[in-house]
């Protein structure tokens, strides 16, 4: 319970802080809160970014990125159509599995049926 509470504590500080600075407001005030956030967060990135032994790789760019949102858009489309087309067949095979299953066990002796029969 002491958990739950830190946690909420937590939360609804966040929430309060990021009402308080604006950060749901329209997208100017937003703007200028991320400006003075950079601002502020630049010299102790660029430090950051010294101790850091690698380097990131460029971003593709805005057609690469079009291009495989569509893609992969389209890839979750189609499997999730060939879902549904298979769907009927597993359902299928899933209720006959069961029943099977279900046959099997109401057909074996039971231990007192074994025992009745000594």
């Amino acid at each position: 319970m002491i958990k739950f509470g830190i946690k909420s504590a937590i939360l609804g500080s966040a929430v309060y802080y990021t009402v308080d600075k604006g950060v749901w407001k329209d997208s100017a005030t937003t703007r200028e809160l991320y400006e003075e956030l950079e601002k502020g967060m630049s010299p102790y990135v660029g430090e950051f970014k010294k101790q850091i032994p690698i380097e990131l790789p460029p971003l593709p760019s805005n057609d690469r990125i079009s291009y495989l949102f569509k893609y992969y858009w389209n890839c979750g489309v189609k499997t999730a159509f060939q879902f549904l087309i298979d769907l009927p067949m597993h359902t299928s095979n899933a209720a006959t599995a069961a029943f099977d299953k279900i046959s099997s066990l109401n057909s074996e002796p039971s231990l007192s049926n074994q025992e009745q029969a000594k």
